[in-house]
């Protein structure tokens, strides 16, 4: 069972034009607010940084490493587009449905401050704040430029984290035999995952809380 696993996410990070296109249009779903994408591009990366150490081949993941990248800058200046031309009113019609709260909107505007860039950048790594971000950042007009750098850099600096995690793992997976790697892998992934869930839930509501 772990040596399919192994071979679905495989061919998820290095496989065609199908599963790129897939890759792109989950990227942009995870930029307007759809949380299950989040664990499952974390997955990813993990596995991604794994197989680089591992392998010592990092050509071929640079497709999906790019495709996600790319997909992301779009999901997040189509909302601040969308959140730009419609204003704030209908943004919170619509904010009802999707738990975008007026709290949470004050909340990022505070965290946004003057500091444009590295406030957003902030703002992107505290979860449940990433979308809101980029509502905020429309309303507010922000400089276009200005939010795709920082948009850029987070997304940046979110890859390099998950790949340092992979890696990491495919180093300590090495002292091991080599039929074991696959069921490593699923287990580091699994573990690396809830760790980042239960960071981030912890590290909002501590930010709720220090309101």
């Amino acid at each position: 069972m772990w040596n399919n696993i192994w071979q679905i996410l495989g061919m998820v990070t290095t496989g065609s034009l199908l599963w790129l296109g897939i890759i792109f249009v989950l990227a942009v779903l995870m930029e307007i607010g759809l949380p299950v994408t989040s664990p499952i591009f974390e997955a990813l990366l993990i596995f991604t940084g794994f197989e680089v150490v591992r392998t010592g081949y990092i050509a071929a993941a640079m497709p999906f490493l790019a495709v996600a990248m790319v997909g992301r800058l779009c999901g997040s200046a189509a909302s601040y587009r969308l959140s730009s031309s419609l204003g704030k009113r209908v943004i919170k019609r619509i904010g009802k449905r999707i738990r975008i709260t007026e709290e949470r909107i004050e909340l990022v505007k505070q965290r946004l401050g003057t500091l444009a860039i590295p406030s957003i950048i902030v703002a992107r790594f505290t979860p449940g704040l990433a979308l809101i971000s980029n509502i905020v950042s429309g309303t507010s007009r922000i400089g276009y430029k200005r939010f795709l750098t920082a948009v850029l850099i987070h997304v940046l600096a979110w890859e390099a984290i998950f790949l340092t995690l992979g890696a990491v793992g495919g180093k300590v997976s090495k002292s091991f035999d080599p039929q074991l790697q696959p069921t490593l892998l699923v287990i580091w992934i699994v573990v690396m995952v809830i760790v980042g869930i239960s960071v981030s839930y912890f590290a909002f509501r501590r930010i709720r809380t220090s309101k």
